[in-house]
């Protein structure tokens, strides 16, 4: 698949990566956002049976004579103060996913941002300052618009370039090895380097399964 590659508005060149970006499955998108978002839950929710309450253990009121239903405890469910029937108690959300479903839906993500107008690729990406005015200025130099959720991906971590966008609303910044799938999956624009890119090529190429009769 070919990508161009930008130096600021204007195009310098044409890169040609492997087949990977035009075969890979978007089946498994779904998939790992969901896992990705249920490894976050806590699972720690918790509600106490009736064999858990604490209380008296004494009969609430006589066996006949009142006309009421006959009641043998205060901890039933059907009682305010009572046990909870079914309610939720502490358990693990984690769910697994294998490695090349990861790589299929972050390949697929990237392309169709790519195919889209949502991904931009470009030489590098360099920064004077820690200052949240110079973020803004490099997103501005880089992009038409800056509007809705942005992401930067540049090749190597840089705590200067975190701690320069901090205070950007929507928007943030990552390494290749840092980033996941959410905040590709819900960007409306990504700004890439070409190092990233190919990093990313060289990352996934090979864990993706071509249907038959493709080829690299």
């Amino acid at each position: 698949m070919k990508f161009d590659v930008y130096n600021a508005q204007k195009k310098v060149r044409e890169i040609e990566l492997s087949n990977i970006w035009e075969n890979a499955s978007g089946k498994c998108v779904h998939q790992v956002v969901v896992a990705r978002l249920a490894n976050e839950r806590q699972g720690t929710a918790s509600t106490k049976t009736r064999s858990e309450v604490k209380g008296t253990g004494a009969k609430p009121f006589r066996q006949k004579g009142l006309g009421r239903a006959r009641r043998g405890s205060s901890y039933s469910p059907l009682l305010r103060g009572g046990g909870v029937t079914f309610g939720p108690k502490p358990r693990d959300y984690t769910q697994h996913i294998n490695k090349k479903q990861k790589a299929n839906a972050y390949v697929y993500v990237i392309a169709e941002l790519y195919r889209k107008g949502g991904l931009k690729i470009v030489d590098s990406l360099e920064l004077k300052d820690s200052k949240t005015k110079s973020f803004k200025a490099l997103l501005e130099h880089n992009l038409e618009s800056v509007q809705g959720r942005t992401v930067v991906v540049d090749v190597d971590y840089n705590a200067e370039m975190l701690k320069a966008c901090a205070n950007l609303p929507k928007t943030a910044y990552y390494g290749v090895d840092f980033i996941d799938i959410l905040p590709l999956f819900y960007a409306k624009q990504v700004i890439m380097t070409e190092a990233a890119l190919r990093k990313f090529d060289e990352k996934y190429t090979g864990m993706i399964k071509l249907e038959r009769g493709q080829k690299w």
